[in-house]
């Protein structure tokens, strides 16, 4: 991690039912930190599924922030924080395979506190990854979760978000993306403050919704 851009991200990032882990299947290895922050924006299939879920606010979600810092606490095992949207939450990734391996299989559980209606929500993913070259993972997954259903929050009277009557819901998504580590053909990577570690992107489709959404995600990290 390059520890002088931790303010920076945090500046651009800030902290239920959202979709998008950002995570490859490998873990960070012994020591290793990432402080990454990501962007997820959902886009539906058709332009009649986005007018009608804007118009009834049924499965509709805005565009969310996502922000993660993790630590390699063994070669198997990852310590984080996660804060995505309206929670914030302690994880743990366990990866399966040889870390030196060109394959990599990993779970991820975490807890999520939403805070508005100051509910738990459990969460947790499965990925498996392959190397595409030294500095390229790409991967796919399943990701599940059961908490507040944040793509169909209530209103009162007032037109605001009712966080008393807002209902749990299982959620899940099948997901895939790659990972870009940014490195010199010297294998120095510590470019300066402002030249992230690496680079992500992925693409969720929920699989609990009636209108079909893809979420696509970019992140980076350092």
């Amino acid at each position: 991690m390059r520890a002088k851009a931790v303010p920076l991200i945090a500046v651009l990032v800030s902290s239920g039912c959202y979709y998008g882990a950002m995570q490859g299947a490998r873990t960070l290895g012994v020591g290793h930190a990432s402080i990454r922050g990501s962007l997820m924006m959902p886009a539906f299939t058709s332009s009649a599924d986005r007018v009608e879920a804007e118009d009834t606010g049924e499965d509709y979600l805005d565009p969310y922030p996502g922000f993660t810092f993790a630590v390699g606490a063994s070669p198997d095992i990852d310590l984080g924080l996660a804060a995505m949207g309206y929670g914030i939450g302690p994880f743990i990734k366990y990866g399966f395979l040889d870390p030196g391996s060109d394959y990599a299989f990993s779970a991820l559980g975490g807890i999520t506190y939403v805070m508005p209606p100051q509910v738990v929500s459990p969460r947790a993913s499965f990925a498996f990854g392959t190397l595409l070259g030294r500095n390229l993972e790409a991967y796919g997954g399943w990701e599940c979760g059961y908490g507040p259903d944040l793509a169909n929050i209530p209103e009162d009277e007032y037109g605001k978000n009712d966080w008393d009557t807002i209902g749990n819901t299982f959620f899940h998504a099948i997901k895939a993306g790659c990972i870009y580590t940014i490195r010199s053909e010297s294998g120095d990577d510590d470019f300066g403050v402002f030249v992230p570690e690496m680079i992500g992107f992925e693409f969720s489709i929920p699989l609990d919704m009636d209108r079909n959404l893809v979420i696509a995600g970019l992140s980076i990290g350092y």
